[in-house]
């Protein structure tokens, strides 16, 4: 990967690498290395660029990668096939769950602002195609495809990033206001990536000041440049976009390591990697690969080979080099012809000190072949294969849109981009809390300071839609009941999930209630709760409750009747778990949590947050980075003041 980067690239990144390694150096000769060396018993090896590249494929997968989700959708399918009420109308119940779009769910670019050149068909496929597609697949059971769902999703991955202070989330919400927009008449752009909270932090604040380059920002330690940020002439900011990048392909197994792609026969490849273990010998690791990419399942039962083909793999380090083309950038064409290079998925947001505002979709997207259905592993056969890709002409884009603004937590891009292997978009979607938290008028910076302290507090996405049911519901109740405390609560709950909010805690368990009574029965719980709660999300709660799926899971049931049974049984719940005084009963909200530091309240906010104006002359921007940008001492925890108070410090400038 490393030799296709530009030369002038790779010496920048050698330079990053050698200041390591004079810190280290020097650090070694002074004797006050980290104390983790001491406790461990070794000093550090000098840092390569490998270590960087390693990094930064690390990190733009993180963020950056989507789909890979068919393992997952093929484990529903065998466990709906174990449900009674379910295994005959099986693609009824797969497609409630597991919806390919919906128009409804609000887009980042409105319909009349989307400049895409042509909408792109990246998926064609029926219901009489989806069901031949599926029983062309190995019936692998259950058991052994859970395991290789975890590989898929990266979750042991997470906990060892977690445990080790580096990214372990995913998230991030963008807002960019044109002049018109303004109340300065000034473009404004709030950026906060959500990577997770640790100490030491995540992420480190960075600026250079050069005669040739100036740029200032955020990185992440180990990677070099800036990844969100600011020059002289523009600022940017990214969220993950979470487009289908990648699919299981699932090739018949011959026997041994021998498989089948394309109807011909094939020999796994074997790559061995050697761990070293402290207090034990080496150990040998060996990692399975077919022509597509790493076998996630070999199973010896069904006969099948699953392997994971990503459209970005071993383009990741070209797409970190990508940035440096915005240390100079100016205009909306030199965002275009960065976004043109990134292969991963990212919603980029961009404002020019010239006006401009605008919004591109990244990412190397493919095209499936006729009658596959995305939603579940693909057969490895020539006419299955990938045909082609998604040009970044044809990828959702918008510039200086009629609205005067762009914002985006990780939502749909337009209204015509499908959900692909993963239902993550339909009727609620958390980016309507952050529209909703904008004024109609016009947009100053304190709004969007305002903007990000209201939606970790509050949800306008799911309480519109639950309240007319609530309303419903209480009047089927006695009047006693209607009249109680916690009911009027309830009945006043807005949205605003506070510490100590009685509506607040019996609605979200309201929900919880609701799901249970109109699913459990006919699905069971999937084999968890948390399972049971991720996968019946509050579209298809909605959509059962409206009569709009294609079961009917209230059992003859009116939605009040459902909705009035959940009320008494979420009360029953909080009695159980919060006392019977219903005065006493609060929403807890979920709290960011240092070692040696008192909580910070409401985890919902980026790890990073910058807020950037353009001026007649320079930008202007602050931010926070907490709990500060050194591992060790008072600059470790210095931003946590600000953070707790919803602040920020004032960045670089330039005169």
């Amino acid at each position: 990967m490393l030799e296709v980067i530009p030369e002038n690239i790779k010496q920048a990144w050698q330079a990053y690498v050698d200041g390591i390694n004079d810190t280290i150096n020097k650090r070694i000769d002074a004797k006050n290395l980290p104390e983790g060396y001491a406790t461990n018993g070794f000093e550090p090896r000098p840092w390569t660029l490998m270590d960087s590249q390693a990094i930064m494929v690390n990190l733009t997968r993180q963020f950056g990668q989507g789909g890979a989700g068919e393992l997952r959708n093929y484990a529903l399918v065998q466990y709906l096939r174990t449900r009674p009420t379910i295994k005959d109308r099986l693609f009824d119940a797969f497609d409630d769950l597991a919806w390919s779009n919906e128009p409804s769910s609000i887009p980042t670019v409105s319909k009349r602002d989307d400049t895409t050149l042509k909408i792109p068909e990246i998926f064609n496929f029926t219901r009489a195609e989806s069901e031949s597609h599926l029983a062309s697949l190995p019936n692998t059971n259950l058991l052994e495809l859970a395991g290789s769902i975890r590989l898929a999703s990266m979750e042991d991955q997470k906990l060892v990033a977690e445990a080790n202070s580096v990214a372990y989330k995913t998230g991030s919400y963008a807002v960019v206001v044109s002049p018109r927009k303004s109340a300065t008449g000034n473009p404004l752009l709030l950026t906060a990536p959500q990577m997770g909270h640790t100490m030491p932090s995540i992420v480190h604040e960075v600026a250079f000041d050069t005669p040739d380059l100036k740029v200032a920002g955020m990185d992440v330690p180990g990677m070099p440049g800036v990844i969100i940020g600011y020059n002289p002439n523009a600022a940017w900011g990214f969220t993950s976009g979470v487009a289908d990048l990648e699919d299981i392909f699932v090739s018949p197994l011959k026997e041994g390591t021998t498989y089948i792609h394309n109807g011909e026969e094939r020999q796994l490849e074997e790559i061995k990697f050697t761990l070293k273990v402290k207090g034990q010998p080496d150990k040998e690791v060996i990692q399975y690969r077919t022509v597509h990419g790493p076998v996630l399942l070999k199973s010896n039962g069904s006969k099948a080979v699953y392997s994971l083909r990503s459209s970005f793999w071993k383009q990741e380090v070209a797409s970190t080099a990508a940035l440096f083309d915005l240390y100079n950038a100016k205009s909306a064409s030199d965002f275009s012809q960065f976004a043109a290079k990134v292969p991963v998925s990212f919603n980029l947001f961009f404002a020019t000190k010239t006006g401009d505002i605008g919004y591109r979709y990244c990412g190397l997207v493919p095209m499936r072949a006729q009658g596959v259905d995305p939603r579940l592993p693909t057969l490895d056969t020539k006419e299955n294969q990938w045909q082609g890709f998604v040009s970044y002409v044809n990828m959702p884009r918008a510039d200086n849109p009629s609205t005067g603004f762009l914002a985006n937590w990780n939502n749909k891009p337009s209204e015509w981009w499908p959900n692909g292997d993963t239902p993550v978009w339909g009727r609620a979607f958390r980016n309507q809390s952050l529209l909703d938290s904008l004024p109609q008028d016009k947009i100053a910076l304190t709004d969007l300071e305002k903007a990000a302290w209201t939606i970790a507090r509050r949800d306008t996405a799911v309480t519109p839609l639950l309240r007319p049911y609530i309303e419903k519901a209480v009047l089927t109740m006695p009047s006693n009941e209607q009249r109680s405390l916690a009911v009027t609560q309830l009945r006043a709950y807005d949205g605003w999930n506070l510490d100590g909010s009685i509506g607040a805690a019996l609605a979200n368990e309201t929900l919880n209630q609701i799901r249970k009574l109109v699913f459990l029965d006919d699905f069971g719980n999937f084999t968890s709760d948390s399972l049971f709660t991720q996968v019946l999300q509050p579209h298809t709660i909605f959509n059962a409750l409206d009569g709009k799926t294609n079961l009917d899971y209230l059992g003859g049931k009116s939605s009040a009747i459902v909705v009035s049974e959940a009320i008494t049984a979420a009360q029953a719940s909080l009695s159980a778990s919060q006392g019977t005084d219903s005065t006493q009963w609060g929403y807890k909200s979920g709290s960011i949590r240092f070692a040696g530091q008192e909580p910070i309240p409401y985890i919902n906010r980026g790890t990073y947050i910058q807020l950037t104006e353009f001026g007649p002359f320079w930008p202007y921007a602050r931010s926070v980075a907490s709990p500060g940008v050194t591992e060790s001492g008072p600059n470790a925890t210095s931003q946590m003041p600000l953070s707790r108070n919803w602040q920020y410090k004032v960045m670089w400038g330039w005169q």
